[in-house]
């Protein structure tokens, strides 16, 4: 009896899981839907430059916008563009398409990791496809940032997990190369020399001659593949009043929890966000030091690789969060402590946290009370986008559509300006945003695809 009454449980476990995660699936699409217009917007019209110039695919490749470069995103970007008529909202549901990928990708790594699928695993698309990453299609859609790094680090991570040495060195070489030119990926350039130079010192302890060779030249790869991207690479902090060092150093640290307090939606007076958000940073300082201890620990021990990479993959998704982080305080708090808590950067605090939940999996004796108590309260705090950033994303949709019902209308941009008290773009000269507008309406694209309906 005892046996049919824990298979019953299982089961009814697995189903509840299964369709949460449909549930989490279905209300990322929607809130897609509900917040994309068919419209370029802001950014847009300067990164989408080289779509308007019919650049190769290499210059698409290495295209600079602010302080990172395109990448592979702009391939995607580019075949949608050609496929849809520049048609925004769908590329919005590319984008969404992209982080459904980038989670199917951590559970893949998950599974790998601890052997198993379980019910517990729809931690994952709760962290993938937060509702709180909603900028990443309501203001300015850019697969480049956020959401193809994020699914490239994911798979940079699940590859080196590969058996084959030699294979698993060749294939996250190539992606690390590919996420160092894609959006605020760059920042994994910084990791991945480190990455294999502590497989040479393994390779030394564990006297393996092949992977001491390998390890060496893939780390001199890794440092060339970031000293590439410098190559006809222009300085932009895209922050006006950028300044560094700043002269208060201490709110680079607030800017740092801020980011982190609103990855799990809070929102609160800053004793309260500080009190919560210090310990989740120190956590994770815990869990990577944790992990190069065992990593030290079973160096010798053949028989515990699962454990070496595992520590490996935790502690560079906790310092890619970590090395991010910093770089967006330096950055942006020029701009104020509120910078902290936009949206679009949400992605790149995602590896930080899914780090904890393969840490967690990864210890056999972490209780499974623990582990759900966690995923509910997650799930809770990330139920929707919020008052606050419901609000924004409502005066975002208003201010296009009346923007773009005013400009069809006259095709005059003062006038569209001034009869929707909206502006599409800060620096309207600069962008050539009349020569741009006058392009999609001779070839009938974007907004223009509208009107000729």
């Amino acid at each position: 009896m005892n046996s049919i009454h824990t298979d019953r449980k299982k089961i009814l476990v697995n189903a509840l899981s299964t369709a949460l995660c449909f549930f989490i699936v279905i209300r990322w699409f929607v809130l897609i839907n509900k917040y994309s217009i068919n419209m370029l917007f802001w950014d847009q019209w300067d990164f989408l430059g080289g779509l308007f110039e019919k650049r190769n695919l290499w210059e698409l490749f290495i295209w600079q916008h602010g302080p990172h470069r395109q990448g592979v995103g702009f391939f995607l970007t580019k075949i949608v563009a050609d496929f849809s008529n520049w048609n925004t909202r769908v590329e919005c549901f590319m984008i969404g398409i992209v982080l459904c990928f980038a989670a199917l990708t951590a559970i893949f790594l998950k599974r790998k990791i601890s052997g198993t699928i379980s019910a517990f695993d729809v931690l994952i698309p709760l962290l993938y496809l937060s509702p709180l990453q909603f900028e990443l299609f309501a203001n300015t859609p850019n697969v480049s940032h956020g959401a193809m790094p994020l699914l490239l680090i994911t798979l940079f991570c699940l590859c080196w997990t590969i058996n084959n040495i030699l294979l698993r060195y060749i294939t996250c070489a190539a992606i690390n190369f590919m996420t160092i030119y894609t959006g605020f990926g760059v920042f994994i350039g910084c990791i991945t020399p480190f990455l294999f130079l502590s497989e040479f010192v393994l390779a030394v302890k564990q006297h393996n001659v092949k992977k001491r060779v390998l390890s060496i030249i893939f780390c001199i790869i890794a440092v060339s593949s970031m000293l590439s991207f410098f190559i006809d690479y222009t300085f932009n902090s895209a922050a006006a009043g950028f300044v560094f060092p700043h002269p208060k150093p201490f709110m680079y640290v607030q800017f740092i929890l801020i980011a982190f307090s609103t990855y799990c939606g809070i929102r609160m007076s800053n004793i309260i966000l500080y009190i919560i958000s210090t310990p989740i940073v120190l956590y994770m300082v815990y869990v990577a030091i944790k992990s190069g201890l065992s990593i030290m620990r079973n160096v010798s021990n053949e028989k515990t690789n699962k454990e070496i990479l595992t520590g490996q993959i935790v502690i560079m998704l906790i310092t890619f969060t970590f090395v991010f982080s910093l770089n967006l305080a330096i950055g942006r708090v020029c701009l104020g402590l509120g910078a902290a808590t936009v949206s679009r950067y949400l992605p790149y605090m995602t590896p930080g946290f899914f780090a904890l939940y393969l840490f967690a999996v990864a210890k056999k004796d972490v209780p499974i009370r623990l582990i759900s108590l966690g995923i509910a309260c997650f799930f809770i705090t990330t139920f929707s986008i919020g008052n606050h950033n419901r609000i924004y994303a409502q005066k975002l949709i208003s201010g296009k559509q009346k923007w773009k019902q005013a400009y069809l209308k006259t095709e005059n941009l003062l006038f569209a300006y001034k009869a929707s008290g909206f502006t599409i773009h800060p620096n309207p000269h600069d962008t050539k945003l009349k020569w741009k507008l006058d392009y999609l309406k001779k070839n009938r694209l974007n907004l223009y695809l509208d009107a000729a309906k």
